[in-house]
């Protein structure tokens, strides 16, 4: 009887865990209306690393009350930062350009090759087969954007 007790207040709890995250939450307010943006299909512009740096920079003051001299410090660190931080995201887009490049050859060698094995109705069922596929990978992610893209 006490187990039994037990497995159903152990149940109760976990519906009602279950309950509190299931139920919707109102939208956070976003600085300068970012989500709001993206929501109605427009593309939010890039921070130059002068922007983000002054961002930054105006945060720790609100948080910390820094003085001029203070701010003036920690703008040039954040400054340095974000423009090192810019050099190594544009490193990383190049890289991931180019192994989607070599990818993409590497793939279509493998399909030619592959395609003189195959009969006629095989390569034609193969070519459904690969259709399929971009059509499931085009339905599960979200729709294209400026992030999601390699430029």
């Amino acid at each position: 009887m006490n187990m039994k007790k037990l497995m159903i207040t152990a149940a109760l709890v976990v519906t009602i865990a279950s309950l509190g995250y299931s139920q919707e939450r109102p939208e956070r307010p976003r600085g300068e209306g970012d989500r709001k943006a993206r929501v109605e299909g427009q593309q939010r512009q890039p921070r130059t690393p002068e922007q983000r740096a002054q961002m930054a920079t105006d945060a720790l003051e609100k948080k910390l009350g820094l003085t001029a001299e203070q701010k003036t410090k920690v703008y040039a660190l954040n400054l340095e930062r974000a423009e090192k931080m810019e050099k190594t995201m544009k490193s990383e887009r190049e890289f991931r350009k180019d192994q989607m490049e070599k990818h993409k050859s590497l793939m279509e060698e493998s399909d030619k090759k592959l395609s003189k094995i195959l009969t006629d109705e095989q390569r034609k069922s193969y070519e459904d087969m690969k259709k399929q596929s971009r059509d499931r990978m085009k339905a599960r992610r979200p729709q294209a954007g400026p992030r999601n893209r390699v430029k």
